[in-house]
């Protein structure tokens, strides 16, 4: 790999946001969590909505108006499974007003913040 090649993937990994997720119920579904998600995103970071809920029908119009795309908004159908697809995501911190969830996330070397 030559090295400007290289330079510009480091360059682009630099700019590259981290990845954020919020819970919705109690986190994003309110006013200062929607502020939060814009304030991330303004930062540059890449934001995603992971609910234990069954369905991500009713948290698309939220996404969709801070510009979430729907392939970033899951449901789990459960905190345990919440945990899980954080993981498998990489995200780098995830938003939750449940203690449970964070204190999952620590166990499992991941990163909370208690909303």
């Amino acid at each position: 790999m030559s090295k400007s090649v290289l330079n510009k993937i480091i360059k682009f990994t630099e700019l590259a946001g981290r990845k954020v997720s919020l819970d919705y119920d109690g986190t994003l579904s309110t006013a200062e969590g929607k502020k939060l998600a814009q304030d991330l995103i303004g930062q540059g970071d890449v934001v995603y909505v992971i609910s234990a809920r069954d369905s991500k029908e009713g948290m698309m119009g939220t996404a969709l108006y801070l510009g979430i795309p729907a392939d970033r908004v899951y449901a789990t159908g459960s905190n345990e499974k919440k945990v899980e697809k954080i993981k498998q995501l990489g995200i780098s911190l995830h938003y939750d007003n449940n203690r449970d969830v964070i204190n999952a996330l620590e166990r499992a070397g991941l990163h909370g913040k208690l909303f």
